[in-house]
């Protein structure tokens, strides 16, 4: 099936078949996985609804000390951030939420989880401070940002790559355009500049990789329409040039929604769909072109075993490993996890319990934490935050505060100065252009975390 207007249609599969409905895990919640001193704060908000997501929705106007507040007292309120400042720090849960005082709070006026159906637009406020106002210092928060200059149109699909301070937009399509225009983001302005490029012709197209590889971005595949491309290209952001790499060896098939990544001298692709099935295959460009100027292609042997062929699934690297989660095959939404070691070339397939189910997601590494956000669960859109502690491979909660974006898959996400950027998508409905970003607050000290090893603690 073609990348259309049903989340079915995965650019996986170019034949129109009737749709089969995708599998959904077993009735687990995030209660079946939660960490010990996640009950405290559940028990604490007994008065939630039960719900299996974990980000928060629009949280009730309160004071953050004194009497009827969420923190009580300002001795309390800032003894609390202090312990989640260093919690933090420690690669702790952030316990400031578990306070004792929260039962000075009536159940209206308590912090609540998302559910999967969020306040509607109108209900939301669209300026940063409000989003700032509400939530205490060292608690997560969402802000719809306010952007100027040229932004970019509504869009799906797309790549959202940092380099510096910048961030770089490519590509993507509204339902009925593909683009090719290179939009770029001033991360301490948020002022947007489409960039006027030189060189080589490139193609409008969606569900592609761009990755960058210093100053440079290496751009791979993706189609637009019925055409699905196997051409590399690759984008100099210092003199705005683009080249039509010219390429030597066997080169991967035409495909689109497959996942990219730069590691040691080589940018590596797995998976995705070439119109008639999906992909599991595993490839490698070098990044320094040979003395005649040409990149050569290989494709990877590795061994234990193969994940299931997928697109729009994420992988995401973790030191010398690579961690693939989720994706379909068209047919099948999975909520699978595998790893790949980079040293020895050999897979390896955990089981998280739950299993859940994700595709046209984002996955972001923030420390030893994935912080997978948004898309299609096999059964609606999303807009919760899941974070899979990679040390112990268990999905964990946290608090959110501020207005979660609407559910969406298909947008693009970032990581750059403790916020995670969360740019466009579709909800089965609408394409949209809004920028979202994730306030990471205490947790971004996450990064500065020790080296650790995937699943050491199970």
């Amino acid at each position: 099936m073609a990348d259309g207007n049903s989340v079915f249609s995965l650019d996986v599969a170019q034949d129109r078949q009737p749709p089969r409905t995708l599998f959904r895990s077993p009735s687990h919640t995030l209660r079946d996985a939660r960490v010990p001193e996640t009950d405290a704060m559940l028990q604490a908000a007994d008065a939630m609804p039960d719900i299996s997501g974990m980000t928060l929705g629009v949280v009730p106007s309160m004071p953050l000390s004194g009497p009827g507040s969420a923190l009580g007292s300002d001795d309390e309120a800032m003894s609390a951030m202090a312990a989640a400042v260093h919690a933090a720090k420690s690669g702790v849960r952030n316990t400031a939420h578990k306070r004792a005082s929260r039962g000075t709070a009536s159940p209206s006026s308590r912090p609540h989880t998302n559910s999967a159906r969020p306040p509607m637009p109108g209900r939301r406020p669209d300026t940063d401070s409000m989003s700032e106002a509400r939530a205490p210092t060292p608690a997560m928060y969402w802000n719809k940002r306010s952007t100027w200059g040229e932004r970019p149109p509504q869009m799906r699909s797309q790549t959202m790559t940092v380099i510096g301070s910048n961030i770089y937009v490519f590509g993507g399509w509204n339902n009925s355009v593909c683009y090719n225009d290179v939009y770029v983001l001033d991360t301490e302005s948020m002022f947007w500049t489409r960039m006027k490029t030189h060189g080589d012709a490139v193609p409008p197209c969606r569900a592609h990789t761009a990755t960058a590889v210093g100053t440079r971005l290496f751009v791979f595949g993706g189609g637009d329409g019925t055409q699905y491309f196997s051409d590399l290209f690759v984008l100099d952001v210092r003199t705005c040039v683009w080249e039509r790499a010219r390429v030597t060896g066997v080169v991967p098939a035409p495909r689109r929604t497959h996942t990219c990544f730069h590691f040691g001298a080589h940018v590596y692709l797995f998976g995705g769909g070439d119109g008639h099935r999906a992909l599991n295959d595993l490839w490698r460009v070098r990044t320094e072109p040979e003395a005649d100027g040409s990149y050569v292609w290989e494709e990877v042997e590795t061994t234990g075993g193969r994940p299931f062929p997928r697109g729009y699934h994420t992988s995401t690297l973790v030191g010398s490993q690579l961690v693939v989660f989720g994706g379909s095959d068209g047919q099948e939404c999975f909520g699978d996890t595998s790893l790949l070691n980079l040293d020895t070339m050999e897979w390896a397939h955990v089981a998280i319990d739950p299993p859940l189910t994700r595709l046209a997601h984002s996955a972001t590494l923030v420390g030893m934490y994935l912080f997978v956000i948004c898309g299609h669960d096999g059964s609606d859109y999303s807009s919760q935050v899941l974070m899979l502690k990679l040390d112990t491979l268990k999905w964990e909660t946290r608090m959110i505060y501020g207005a979660a974006p609407i559910p969406r898959g298909y947008h693009a996400c970032a990581l750059h100065d403790g916020r995670l950027i969360l740019h466009g998508g579709y909800n089965g409905q609408e394409v949209f252009d809004d920028l979202y970003t994730l306030e990471l607050s205490s947790y971004s000290y996450l990064p500065q975390v020790p080296e650790f090893v995937i699943g050491c603690h199970r």
